[in-house]
């Protein structure tokens, strides 16, 4: 046990954002980028943890924590550092036994992705923390976050899932999702990172009482899986933003952002930033250059982002 390795899978939430909070049935799927933990116990420490996080093989944040209590003893960011040690102390809280005996540990993360694209960069690190102290991942999560857990859900998963939310208890059910026409799906980053859990604050209010559209969130979820043809799903991708443009209390991506857009644009996740979904029938490079105007060069095909296999 003196060294352990986890890996966790970024993620992309399809269909079912916010309302997913409210019982709705959300497609998902993980992505081939995610994030590894390594832990190197030292048998003669001096009873502190120090934590190493790379994102994409570049030092990001640096933190010392006492052992067993996770007090920070030093680090050059201070708010990184007290959510890690939320955590870490609700992680020890679930099972102490993991720490008895605990004399120094050396802990480093590698993030394979831009941590501000919204690929999980918070859930991965929850993920793999929960497997280093063999607690559930799902009952750390809600320890510490307000997030529905769809994210928790992908990070082990082996491929697309549908995940819905009964109280706090997760429901996660395979999903069948290669579509046909995947050549013409590319995943774009807007450039403007969203912080999940205060979108969901802010927007507490507005998903009350909406019945009739987690019901309809919920066929269309597995409407997306079942459709082989392009501009069916386009509809279903239209009437989703058109769903939740009338819950928020917001403009859609396309009416926003992408006005004239020959082919569909959907918001994936926390609305006005991360990640959007766009179908488009002329070929990547053509999409490069319409998207380049726009200072949007980050661009994925399905391909790209579709996980192959486990990382372990």
């Amino acid at each position: 046990m003196n060294n352990l390795r986890f890996y966790s899978n970024g993620k992309l939430l399809i269909s079912g954002e916010y309302l997913v909070l409210k019982g709705a049935t959300s497609l998902a799927i993980p992505v081939r980028l995610g994030q590894e933990l390594h832990v190197d116990y030292l048998p003669d420490g001096n009873f502190t943890l120090s934590w190493n996080a790379k994102v994409q093989d570049e030092d990001w944040f640096e933190a010392v924590y006492d052992i067993p209590g996770f007090e920070i003893i030093e680090t050059n960011d201070i708010q990184k550092a007290g959510f890690l040690s939320n955590i870490l102390k609700a992680a020890n809280k679930l099972n102490h036994g993991v720490m008895k005996n605990t004399r120094g540990i050396a802990v480093q993360t590698n993030a394979g992705f831009d941590i501000n694209w919204g690929l999980g960069s918070s859930s991965t690190l929850i993920a793999n923390i929960a497997k280093w102290f063999r607690v559930d991942p799902f009952v750390l999560h809600f320890h510490v976050s307000k997030g529905s857990g769809y994210d928790i859900a992908c990070a082990d998963a082996q491929g697309p899932i549908f995940y819905q939310l009964d109280g706090q208890s997760p429901i996660v059910e395979p999903a069948h999702f290669d579509p046909d026409f995947k050549d013409n799906l590319y995943f774009v980053y807007l450039g403007k990172k969203q912080r999940s859990d205060s979108s969901i604050q802010n927007l507490k209010q507005r998903l009350e009482g909406r019945g009739q559209e987690i019901e309809r969130v919920s066929e269309i979820s597995r409407e997306l899986t079942a459709t082989h043809d392009l501009e069916e799903f386009e509809f279903f991708i239209n009437e989703l933003e058109e769903i939740m443009s009338g819950v928020l209390g917001m403009p859609a991506v396309k009416q926003r952002l992408f006005s004239g857009f020959p082919g569909t644009v959907k918001s994936l996740g926390a609305w006005g930033g991360d990640f959007v979904m766009m179908t488009w029938r002329d070929g990547m490079e053509n999409l490069k250059s319409f998207l380049e105007p726009k200072g949007l060069d980050i661009v994925f095909t399905f391909d790209d982002l579709k996980l192959t296999g486990s990382h372990i």
